[in-house]
């Protein structure tokens, strides 16, 4: 356990990536959101997708976290175990942490009528139809599920090296091709539109837990068989 919680202040040394950046990231395009839109002379609602910035960053940080420390983690004969707990409850507590916030920047949002200006950053329909506790889902299950799939990824080319990454690459290219061709020339459009029809943003975050937990599981077990 000592071992783990010494992963996480690993982690924690690194502040400006894991805690401040993604907010400078997503503060700065809601900062230019919202002079745009006190700009604006008519009452029109403003609708914007700026907050995916967060999620994206997400994504690249869970693929830069692995790069960066696991070597040095390894250097200090940590067990690929350790690590990967480790790494798991920093992901776990950025993501929880940053759901709260958005969740009561989204609530406040809401209250003050888009800040006065009819912007909605962070209260987005069908996003924010939920009650508190839905939207926190909501918000946490899409960032958890982005952090690992960028871990999922480090760790695919941890194992496999660029060969595997670019195999990797081009096996999901040939599937998203033929999911394409499916969809054009055997109709899939209505199965996939009665998929999502009727289900809300809370519905669908459930769904990405198991696929978070599948991708923990793949970047663990590439993790125990790679070369430093």
């Amino acid at each position: 356990m000592n071992t783990v919680q010494g992963i996480v202040r690993m982690h924690l040394r690194d502040k400006w990536s894991w805690i401040y950046l993604p907010w400078v990231i997503v503060l700065s395009s809601f900062a230019v959101n919202l002079l745009i839109a006190g700009l604006m002379a008519d009452d029109e609602r403003i609708i914007t997708g700026g907050l995916m910035s967060i999620f994206v960053y997400m994504l690249v940080s869970g693929i830069v976290a692995v790069h960066h420390t696991f070597p040095f983690a390894l250097g200090l004969s940590v067990r690929r175990r350790d690590y990967f707990s480790g790494t798991l409850i920093m992901i776990l507590s950025v993501s929880v942490a940053s759901s709260l916030i958005l969740m009561l920047l989204s609530y406040i949002e809401s209250w003050t009528d888009g800040w006065n200006t009819d912007l909605f950053f962070f209260h987005l329909p069908y996003v924010s139809d939920g009650n508190a506790l839905q939207q926190f889902i909501v918000f946490g299950s899409f960032m958890l599920f982005m952090y690992l799939l960028g871990f999922a990824i480090s760790s695919l080319f941890r194992r496999f090296g660029k060969t595997g990454l670019y195999s990797a690459s081009i096996i999901g290219l040939l599937l998203g091709t033929l999911f394409v061709y499916g969809l054009i020339y055997w109709g899939w459009w209505n199965g996939i539109h009665d998929f999502f029809d009727g289900r809300s943003a809370f519905n669908l975050a459930l769904l990405l837990l198991p696929l978070s937990a599948v991708l923990a599981l793949a970047g663990y077990a590439f993790l125990r068989r790679s070369t430093v």
